[in-house]
């Protein structure tokens, strides 16, 4: 059977240099996975990527990619078209929620595209065409976990009107995990088997492992932007108390600096590529403060946590359901229930290397065998095919 595939996101990204943040992370290593092992499968296959960004088409081939500027009108027609010419089939991927067109007045427009367009798709599929859903961070509840004040009454109602429709259309949902598949299916009334699970990964091949360092200290890392909202603040006072006792534990922050942060801490902000293969490589011990009381952060699937177990690093974490699940049954960390907790794992660690090592090994082997992007993409494309085979 052949097919194309259609990705409707944010930004063209299948370089790890266009890696930024989780909706890079996703887009290089998931989607970019699913393109390379389409394109290996079957030469007559075409990738149609549109970025809603700089409102381009990307189509991409065997031998190359081409770039032109499309609206959202224009790139589907053009997908749709050339899919229908060759008797091919077309499976429309949408990276929701990033991917959604913004709401002001001089953008509204390419709300009603997107809106007609999957309607169009919808109606007029004959089943040859078929709209994937990959709902990789909940709308409001994203919203809820990073924002330092609630959302407002307007938005909550626009984005669960939003997100609901583009359930609704879709031929079938991609969730991070079982609790959203279950948390989706109950609050939209989606039917189990319209979801399946695939889960945030890592380019492992990429990611150097372990690293060594002949000194006592302990570098402790955490990847992300520096904000109260995540808990950075309490990370902070906790190496510091460890700091007061002798220890030589020193706090490194690979992020943006949103907050303000004593002289001793240190930050820096580097490409994907330099972040896994300097900061990455020299830390001795990963973290995920966030706080297990936000509900966004305590179902979430940080894409940092793949990172550091394919860089075979030990990972202190707070209580987070999803996270500590992983963790626990890989053994490749330590969850902390409290604060108090969290600076004994760190102390732990910091006198027993042996113990650091080992669960930073345990982390690297569990993400060679179920956390690589490649895989995760080749295991769905089989899936997505035997979709398209179902009468």
């Amino acid at each position: 059977m052949a097919l194309n595939l259609f990705i409707f996101a944010k930004w063209y990204a299948m370089d790890p240099k266009d890696i930024k943040e989780g909706i890079g992370h996703r887009y290089v290593g998931f989607y970019g996975s699913l393109v390379k092992a389409l394109l290996r499968l079957s030469v007559r296959s075409q990738v149609f990527w549109y970025s809603v960004d700089d409102q381009s088409l990307n189509i991409i081939y065997q031998n190359g990619c081409t770039k032109q500027k499309a609206s959202i009108v224009s790139a589907f027609h053009m997908a749709i078209s050339e899919t229908l010419r060759n008797r091919s089939h077309l499976a429309v991927l949408l990276a929701f929620p990033s991917s959604l067109p913004g709401v002001r007045t001089r953008t509204r427009y390419r709300l009603v595209e997107y809106f007609l367009c999957l309607i169009t798709v919808k109606l007029f599929s004959f089943g040859r065409i078929k709209t994937i859903v990959d709902d990789f961070d909940p709308f409001v509840e994203g919203l809820c976990a990073f924002s330092e004040t609630e959302p407002s009454t307007y938005m909550v109602t626009y984005t669960r009107i939003m997100e609901k429709f583009t359930l609704k259309v879709s031929s079938f949902i991609v969730v991070l995990s079982d609790f959203w598949k279950k948390y989706i299916g109950q609050i939209y009334r989606v039917k189990d088997n319209k979801i399946s699970v695939a889960s945030m990964g890592s380019l492992v091949r990429l990611i150097p492992h372990n690293g060594s360092k002949s000194d006592s200290s302990l570098m402790v890392l955490y990847s992300g932007s520096a904000l109260r909202v995540k808990d950075i603040d309490k990370l902070v006072s906790s190496i510091e108390k460890l700091r007061a006792e002798g220890m030589n534990v020193d706090l490194h922050i690979a992020g943006a600096k949103l907050m303000d942060l004593p002289s001793w801490v240190n930050t820096e902000y580097c490409d994907w590529s330099r972040f896994v293969c300097t900061i990455l490589l020299r830390s001795d011990v990963c973290v995920i403060p966030y706080s297990p009381a936000r509900f966004g952060f305590c179902h979430s699937m940080p894409a940092k946590l793949f990172d550091y177990m394919a860089a075979g690093k030990p990972i202190i974490s707070t209580d987070l359901e999803e996270v500590a699940d992983i963790i626990r049954s890989n053994n490749c960390g330590l969850v902390a229930a409290d604060w108090n907790e969290f600076e004994m794992h760190v102390k732990r660690l910091y006198e027993n290397r042996e113990l650091a090592t080992k669960l930073g090994n345990n982390g690297r082997v569990a993400a060679e065998k179920y956390y690589d992007y490649e895989i995760l993409a080749e295991t769905f494309l089989e899936s997505l095919i035997q979709h398209f085979d179902r009468k």
